[in-house]
């Protein structure tokens, strides 16, 4: 059977088809489009991406060093097998994980799980606090119950399995399914710009009405909250900031609790804040981010 081959004009016709058309009306020109330009291949027209596919491209469009053959030919190496790397090890993988910890790992965190997705890559990082929670309960002899994450008002962690249950944005993106109900969602005290002495005393009063509901959290449930989730910066929920000194608070109850702090850094990480990941802007280490 031979290629089939489609003309720009008659993208959205043939896609309309099979699939549900509900984003950017223009075809993306993978080939002209340059940095932060989005080019349309059907009329040519050129747009300054403020998208990056949900900042998962934070180096745009064509950068010299992906289109290099050198690397393209790895690139399609490990495409083509598309190898089970948790099973078996390739030098591919070897050379790509030193890379990853000299050029964007942390110290204090130097153990890597690497997954397709950003729900995933939460889901992992609660299945590793749930599955630690557990056990320390275990060793004082506390039969665990299911454990829970708190997490805040306006997140969005993503759509699939625990995600649903954290996400609260858009109604639409979580209506009807089913969801932990019981997992504690506490009030996000999110900057005000512009930063005035009297925004920033509200700010400072709403960070102390969230420690006390995630106080009152954990002396509800003392042993059932594995981990604290938060994105340090809420991007789909409106570019929502938070101070320093409440992500430091946070990290004070975590430990105070035993409980995961975890950052879901997956639009905030690899140098979208200026820095390799947003938390190295707080004074703060979580446990493990996403």
């Amino acid at each position: 059977m031979s290629a089939v081959r489609i003309r720009p004009e008659d993208v959205e016709k043939t896609l309309s088809r099979h699939l549900l058309l509900d984003g950017f009306p223009l075809v993306s020109d993978l080939d002209g489009s340059r940095g932060s330009r989005l080019r349309d291949l059907v009329t040519g027209r050129e747009f300054l991406d403020f998208y990056t596919f949900f900042a998962s491209s934070p180096l745009g469009f064509n950068h010299p060093r992906l289109r290099d053959p050198a690397f393209l030919e790895r690139l399609v190496r490990a495409s083509v097998h598309k190898p089970a790397n948790s099973d078996l090890m390739t030098v591919e993988l070897a050379e790509f994980v030193e890379t990853f910890a000299q050029v964007a790992g942390d110290p204090a965190m130097p153990h890597y799980f690497f997954v397709e997705g950003g729900a995933l890559a939460v889901e992992n990082a609660l299945k590793a606090a749930f599955d630690w929670k557990v056990r320390k309960n275990l060793e004082k002899g506390i039969e665990s119950a299911d454990p829970k994450v708190l997490h805040f008002r306006e997140a969005f962690h993503g759509r699939s399995g625990y995600t649903l249950s954290l996400t609260n944005t858009l109604p639409v993106k979580t209506r009807y399914y089913p969801k932990f109900r019981d997992w504690p969602r506490v009030s996000n005290p999110r900057l005000r710009f512009p930063l005035t002495a009297e925004s920033l005393a509200e700010v400072e009063a709403a960070e102390a009405r969230a420690v006390a509901e995630i106080e009152a959290a954990f002396d509800a449930d003392p042993h059932g909250i594995a981990a604290i989730l938060i994105e340090p910066v809420q991007c789909e929920g409106g570019d929502h900031h938070f101070r320093g000194e409440f992500l430091r608070e946070l990290r004070r109850i975590a430990d105070e609790r035993e409980a995961m702090l975890v950052f879901d850094e997956v639009q905030t990480g690899l140098g979208m804040t200026g820095r390799m990941w947003a938390y190295r802007h707080f004074g703060v280490v979580p446990d493990m981010v996403a």
